[in-house]
């Protein structure tokens, strides 16, 4: 059943994955083989076979005194939705254009769960190679262990890798001492705020033209595409930053 559901995820019709299902499980067998397999009645056998044929998914075995069938390898299923996939990519501008008039627009994403935050940390984050994030980030108080690990190694190395530098204010908090140790080697420059005066459990960054809120308590985020938005974030962020002595 998980096999079939997959195959339905690469763009197989219910029945379409049904039937090359149990050809693969059958390897070489007759239509009627396969109806009893699958379920299905063997007209609609026939027709999904013919189908499948098509999509170069199934073979006719051939010279055969009965017709069987045999299922040709599953990658060439994944081989096909990638294919796909990429077709689709290469039109991603064209589809982008058409959503961005003249006046500016505000494009907003939600994200929720410990999988949602960490595609919001990487929104649209390969686009944004060689900027500057600037950022007031939270403390480390209510951050689930999971994305303490992914926020520690896996997402400053993809900031790394991208070129993308970072400029932050951040709460004076003894949970986020390990961050400040790596500080240099990500390519980060933080100033420390007395709890006192900056004890925020939401972090709040902008890169690009995307302001990102993430709150990390509560495992929600959003992500705003405005460029004006981005522009009055980054100008507060230059008051406050340009207000704050550096950390020793």
């Amino acid at each position: 059943m998980q096999l079939q559901e997959a195959l339905e995820t690469l763009g197989l019709k219910e029945k379409e994955a049904a039937v090359y299902t149990a050809l693969l499980q059958l390897g070489r067998a007759s239509a009627y083989s396969i109806s009893e397999r699958s379920g299905l009645k063997k007209p609609t056998t026939y027709v999904v076979l013919d189908e499948l044929v098509r999509k170069g998914l199934v073979g006719r075995v051939p010279r055969v005194k009965k017709q069987l069938y045999t299922a040709n390898p599953p990658d060439q299923a994944f081989a096909v939705a990638q294919e796909k996939l990429e077709l689709a990519k290469k039109r991603l501008p064209e589809l982008l254009a058409l959503t961005k008039g003249e006046k500016t627009k505000v494009n907003t994403a939600y994200f929720e769960g410990i999988h949602g935050i960490k595609q919001l940390m990487e929104y649209r984050i390969d686009e944004m190679e060689g900027k500057e994030m600037v950022g007031f980030w939270a403390t480390d108080a209510h951050v689930d262990p999971e994305l303490k690990a992914y926020f520690k190694d896996e997402w400053g190395e993809k900031m790394l890798k991208l070129g993308i530098t970072m400029r932050g204010i951040v709460p004076q908090d003894p949970l986020l001492q390990s961050y400040r140790e790596n500080d240099s080697k990500y390519n980060r420059k933080m100033k420390i705020v007395p709890p006192a005066q900056y004890s925020s459990e939401v972090a709040i960054d902008v890169v690009g033209d995307i302001v990102r809120i993430q709150d990390y308590k509560n495992l929600q985020g959003v992500a705003l595409e405005n460029a004006d938005v981005a522009k009055t974030m980054r100008e507060i962020f230059e008051i406050v930053w340009k207000s704050l002595v550096i950390r020793l």
